[in-house]
């Protein structure tokens, strides 16, 4: 009898044991991530420092954010990664929770250009904070110094007649239309009207006929500019393109343009449905360490909010990247473009 309570009673705790284990794990701070934003040293940093757990789950793209958060209403994540082109869509949808700037001290030490939130498009509304800056990376331009003697100043240079052949522009219908639009002077490069899209058309076409070759990822890129004789980039993929092609010796630099140079902007967000929001509110404001911010653009190459990188100067004007007024306006007359002879 005495052996039949001793077993049971080994149950109970074990079966308590293992609710507790449960409970515990049931309480980690649940992230969803870009790869390259939560990396497991940084996991190991933060929990060391906090005591609070955590579980990341890597994303690859935009859509597939929504999806996992529009799919559960926001319940199976605390916090996400997403771009200030986005971000809105999501506190439109009413699937992310205000964050108390107050609880991250970290934000006082950010660069100036993300330390006042209301200046930063798309990170704010109706006074209430959704989105901290954390790391970003400008669309500027790419030039060989061996064959482009004097640091261009704008995106002008692209349609240099003594550039001709020796450009590799970028296959996007909607950042060409944007930053076109920025060398054309318009002020708002995602809300064109009917007349500045015909203007932007032309310069397109102009651009073409300049053009050696259009490329997609940053790995065609580099193949085509180690194979022909390329003189400027545009640079879709900013930093990261630039170092890539430095590591295989090109003798290259960056600049971003005095027009603008688009950019996007990656924040932090706490999700509708967060278990703990002071625990997600730690994890923002470790993110926005002087640490982890210079050991990102290390790593990635990226630009990030508390450290300066070759990503953009003090003095650089950027243009973060917002939703267009048409997409499919866009896509068609960058194909129209693209079949002018």
């Amino acid at each position: 009898m005495k052996l039949k309570k001793l077993l049971l009673g080994m149950v109970a705790a074990g079966l308590g044991l293992g609710m507790m284990a449960s409970a515990a794990l049931a309480e980690n701070l649940r992230v969803l991530a870009w790869d390259g934003y939560a990396d497991p040293d940084w996991v190991k940093q933060f929990t060391d420092s906090t005591g609070i757990g955590v579980d990341v789950v890597f994303i690859g793209s935009d859509d597939e954010i929504w999806a996992k958060i529009k799919g559960s209403e926001g319940q199976d994540f605390d916090i996400f990664a997403v771009n200030t082109a986005q971000l809105q869509r999501y506190i439109k949808a009413g699937l992310v929770t205000p964050i108390d700037v107050a609880q991250l001290p970290n934000q006082k030490e950010v660069l100036p250009r993300f330390r006042d939130l209301p200046s930063v498009g798309g990170v704010t509304k109706d006074g209430n904070v959704y989105g901290i800056p954390f790391c970003f990376d400008s669309i500027g331009l790419i030039y060989d110094t061996d064959k482009v003697k004097s640091p261009p100043t704008s995106m002008k240079v692209l349609w240099d007649p003594q550039y001709k052949g020796k450009v590799l522009a970028y296959d996007n219908g909607e950042h060409n239309v944007s930053f076109t639009a920025l060398t054309l002077g318009y002020a708002d490069p995602f809300h064109l009207s009917g007349g500045q899209m015909a203007s932007v058309k032309d310069k397109l076409v102009d651009l073409k006929r300049n053009v050696l070759s259009f490329y997609t990822t940053a790995d065609e890129a580099q193949q085509i500019y180690k194979n022909n004789d390329v003189a400027l980039i545009w640079a879709n993929y900013g930093q990261q393109q630039v170092k890539a092609l430095q590591n295989v010796g090109a003798h290259v630099a960056y600049v971003n343009p005095s027009e603008g140079a688009l950019a996007w902007l990656d924040n932090w967000v706490i999700s509708k449905g967060v278990r703990d929001k002071t625990a997600a509110e730690k994890w923002i404001n470790f993110m926005i360490s002087k640490k982890v911010g210079g050991e990102l653009s290390q790593r990635t190459g990226f630009g990030n909010t508390v450290t300066q990188t070759g990503s953009a100067g003090a003095n650089d004007k950027l243009i973060w990247l917002s939703d267009v007024e048409d997409p499919q306006k866009r896509s068609d007359l960058w194909n129209e473009v693209k079949a002018t002879p």
